[in-house]
């Protein structure tokens, strides 16, 4: 093989290695891109809609410091319900309250405090507006949800 042949062969397969190494670079970046379009968006729907409860399950809230919650019609098979209520105060800032309510039967009770205790001394907010409130139902159905609004 003279020395002509020889160049031609190295430089034909470092070019087919540059080939290679560029179509795996291209592959790998194709297959990242596809799986950024895989990933679900925060902007999508979620991927599971809780249903609702049916009219019959009432909820109310009576008092402005130290409240009770009592919930009445709740739905057969209930064990338990989950709350989150949330307020603007006059101060102008977000307060909120939840728990989870334990059910035995058809009406359940929890009394909540719309401020913060700590060593026996209370701090009360000051409710501006409506009080939200989500409530999860869960049980042998799997779970419903309420969603109101309170005026105290």
């Amino acid at each position: 093989m003279d020395t002509i042949s020889k160049k031609y062969y190295i430089i034909g397969a470092v070019v087919l290695v540059l080939v290679v190494v560029a179509g795996v670079f291209l592959m790998n970046r194709g297959n990242a891109a596809q799986e950024a379009q895989d990933k679900e968006s925060v902007f999508d729907e979620p991927s599971e809609v809780i249903p609702t409860v049916d009219s019959s399950v009432k909820v109310s809230i009576k008092g402005t410091t130290d409240a009770m919650i009592t919930v009445e019609g709740i739905p057969g098979g209930t064990d338990s319900i989950e709350y989150e209520l949330s307020y603007n105060t006059k101060s102008g800032s977000i307060e909120g309250v939840f728990g989870i309510i334990e059910v035995k039967g058809s009406k359940a009770e929890e009394e909540v405090t719309f401020g913060t205790c700590s060593s026996g001394v209370c701090r009360y907010h000051e409710i501006d507006g409506p009080v939200s409130g989500t409530f999860i139902f869960s049980g042998d159905y799997g779970e419903k949800m309420l969603e109101q609004e309170f005026e105290l």
